[in-house]
């Protein structure tokens, strides 16, 4: 679990961090504020991430950054002022960043940075250099900003990591490579990923004022030049991550459902016809929550808001697998991949039973409520539209026979 701590002895500014903290993050924060409150804090928890003053009452020379960092929790410093001897100490202790304590924009600036920390766990960085020397330099660099980094020793390496594993959403290329260089590297894997899904950062030791502008127009991102200081380093990257998250936030806006975070009808339809053309075995589930207009009028909409999101929930963790959507209202889809309708049909009925076996509290309330369901099997030759059709048609019957079941479209 993510957890944070910021040492800070000033109360004033202790309160600005809090009510930061309360907008920007998510997960637990504990504040400390001297040297040996944090001691005792850091042996009784395990922390992603510091944030520390430099100068406290009882360690007015970092003594509170070297003990997050020996005890291998990734620092962030504020400090009231900075000359070249401090920031060259604390690069050299291995900090992830340093932030001056000048107006409230500093502190705003800060805690983004831990937000967006906290976001870089887990996602995967590739390096492409030839040079051992400069991949270990830019790994220990990364792995300070929490990401998980691979490498690969020349072009072609890297080309073929990237085809093999798109959850990598990061890459660092060098320019001259062996059997790939890095122009050859961007063009490639451009046309096979675009700049929603793979930010690339072009590198190069060479003093040509071209090479950023080719690397640029070859499909990278942004572009860096050996020796880079690490703060430039750090930079370049979170921009162009960011850019990537935004680019995602935009897409998410797009396609998913504001209320359930499932996909909307427009995104199912076009993500459901790819499936159709690809393969052979699909089932199609429409589901309905029985009497919900009941449920808005008794408890109200804000109770029937919490149920749908309760079933978005409890659908997203079942089938994991499989393509859902919120069709509109109290409608859902799901296309389950190589799965016949009675092995759908299973499935569902299971997660029919269980919710008509509790109770959700919603608005403050404890509230029933059931599903009905319609399955139908993909048939050769057969179109989206039609098997959407026949699945309704199946959801039609399972509400006049009651409500409260699945039905399979015979």
């Amino acid at each position: 679990m993510q957890r944070i701590l910021i040492v800070e002895d000033s109360k004033m500014v202790q309160q600005v961090l809090r009510h930061l903290v309360s907008q920007y993050l998510s997960v637990p924060v504990d504040f400390a504020a001297s040297l040996r409150e944090s001691a005792g804090l850091i042996k009784n928890n395990k922390y992603t991430l510091a944030l520390v003053d430099l100068n406290l009452p009882d360690a007015s020379n970092g003594e509170v950054a070297t003990l997050t960092l020996r005890c291998g929790i990734p620092t962030l410093v504020l400090t009231g002022s900075i000359d070249e001897f401090k920031r060259q100490q604390m690069l050299e202790m291995g900090v992830v960043d340093y932030v001056l304590k000048e107006n409230r924009d500093s502190y705003t600036y800060a805690v983004k940075q831990l937000a967006q920390l906290l976001g870089n766990q887990g996602t995967k960085v590739l390096v492409a250099d030839d040079s051992q020397t400069s991949r270990t330099m830019m790994r220990q660099n990364l792995e300070r900003l929490l990401y998980d980094v691979e490498e690969a020793e020349d072009g072609e390496q890297a080309y073929e990591k990237l085809l093999a594993d798109e959850s990598i959403k990061l890459l660092l290329t060098d320019y001259a490579m062996p059997k790939k260089d890095g122009f050859e590297l961007v063009k490639s894997i451009r046309s096979k990923r675009g700049r929603d899904s793979l930010g690339i950062i072009g590198i190069s030791g060479s003093g040509s004022q071209s090479l950023s502008a080719k690397f640029i127009k070859h499909g990278a991102n942004d572009f860096l030049t050996k020796p880079f200081a690490p703060e430039e380093f750090h930079c370049r990257v979170m921009m162009t991550m960011e850019q990537l998250n935004l680019i995602e936030t935009i897409k998410d806006s797009a396609n998913k459902d504001y209320l359930t975070g499932l996909y909307n009808r427009r995104y199912f339809y076009q993500a459901a016809e790819q499936k159709v053309a690809q393969q052979s075995v699909l089932s199609l589930a429409v589901i309905d929550i029985d009497h919900f207009k009941q449920i808005n009028d008794t408890y109200g909409h804000q109770a029937g808001d919490e149920v749908l999101s309760f079933l978005s929930n409890k659908m997203a963790s079942q089938f994991d697998d499989a393509l859902m959507a919120r069709l509109g209202g109290e409608e859902f889809a799901i296309l389950f991949s190589d799965e016949d309708q009675d092995a759908a049909f299973e499935k569902l009925d299971e997660l029919r039973f269980s919710l008509s076996n509790i109770q959700v509290e919603a608005a403050g309330q404890f509230i029933s409520f059931s599903i009905s369901a319609g399955v139908a099997q993909l048939q050769q030759d057969e179109e989206l539209t039609d098997l959407i059709n026949r699945a309704d048609v199946a959801l039609y019957d399972a509400k006049g026979g009651g409500r409260n079941q699945v039905v399979i479209h015979q």
